[in-house]
């Protein structure tokens, strides 16, 4: 995917979406990761961006994490148990909870497909004002696939006995304070969790259960544009900032790398990946098939019936 770089800052135009639904998922035993790939991307996330409500829905295709790529602090877990190990996260954001509720509301639709592809599912809320991009340096907001820039999402844990309000204190007045003021940061996004609500129902062969101890507490995105910025991140003054007393506030950061991120809403309405599948709307970009985006092919493949 062709990807410019500036010195412009996007952040504002994830700012509508007030809140987020913020889902880890595990694939189903049995089934080849090209596979999960495959149906999550062009089966399932087209049947998900229908349902209505939605301000943003993003898919984003995850590396295992295996360590070494976020520096390790004395104190600070980094590694996950095979277990623990996910390979995609959704992020679905809505301009309000009334919205979200809308949505969970019409999503039944989706459990019966979950089975196909996951074996566990939790998601994740936040409340109003705890999803926030801080800084975006990169031009498209809607991508369809891989991004030619290093791109991480953190999960993190609080430290024990320390406060959830104490804790989110440190996240946003020391560590996102401090990390957005070096210029090799292309992209920092911060989630504050609320506590899962387990009484969500399992679907078939699908947990949507996760005991306390194994919650998250944040999660962070962030971007450099290539191994030497993220290094200069690290030995940066910045950096330096946002790790000071980071044991005091932080059991476990796991860091797991970015392998491709698919939109399929964006700023209320559908992408032509939600659309058509993000296969197809590749392909219609690729041969500059204008034609496809016409309103009587895009009425026609949504499923009205053209008078003869």
């Amino acid at each position: 995917m062709t990807l410019t770089l500036t010195k412009l800052d996007y952040a504002t135009r994830d700012r509508k979406g007030k809140v987020a639904f913020y889902v880890l998922l595990w694939k189903r035993k049995g089934i080849s990761l090209e596979t999960f790939d495959n149906y999550w991307r062009d089966v399932h996330g087209p049947v998900c961006a229908r349902l209505p409500c939605q301000y943003q829905y993003w898919q984003f295709h995850l590396e295992y994490n295996q360590g070494g790529l976020w520096p390790s602090l004395e104190g600070i877990e980094c590694n996950l148990p095979p277990e623990d190990q996910f390979d995609g996260i959704a992020e679905l954001t809505f301009a309000s909870e009334a919205d979200r509720q809308t949505w969970f509301s019409a999503a039944a639709i989706l459990m019966n497909d979950e089975h196909n592809i996951f074996s566990k599912a939790i998601g994740y809320n936040t409340s109003p004002g705890n999803s926030k991009t801080y800084v975006d340096r990169i031009e498209i907001g809607d991508p369809n696939g891989k991004l030619n820039v290093l791109k991480f999402h953190l999960m993190v844990k609080k430290a024990d006995g320390v406060s959830v309000d104490a804790f989110r204190q440190y996240m946003t007045d020391s560590f996102a304070a401090s990390v957005i003021q070096s210029d090799s940061v292309l992209k920092f996004r911060l989630h504050l969790f609320e506590e899962i609500d387990n009484s969500r129902p399992d679907a078939a062969g699908v947990s949507h259960f996760e005991s306390l101890e194994r919650q998250y507490q944040a999660a962070v995105e962030i971007a450099f544009s290539n191994p030497l910025e993220m290094e200069k991140f690290f030995a940066s003054n910045e950096y330096a900032a946002a790790a000071k007393n980071q044991v005091k506030y932080v059991k476990q950061i796991s860091t797991f790398a970015e392998r491709a991120a698919y939109t399929f809403v964006y700023e209320g309405n559908m992408t032509l990946a939600g659309q058509r599948s993000s296969t197809v709307a590749n392909l219609i970009t690729r041969v500059g098939a204008v034609n496809q985006l016409q309103e009587d092919i895009v009425a026609l493949m949504g499923g009205s019936v053209i008078a003869i």
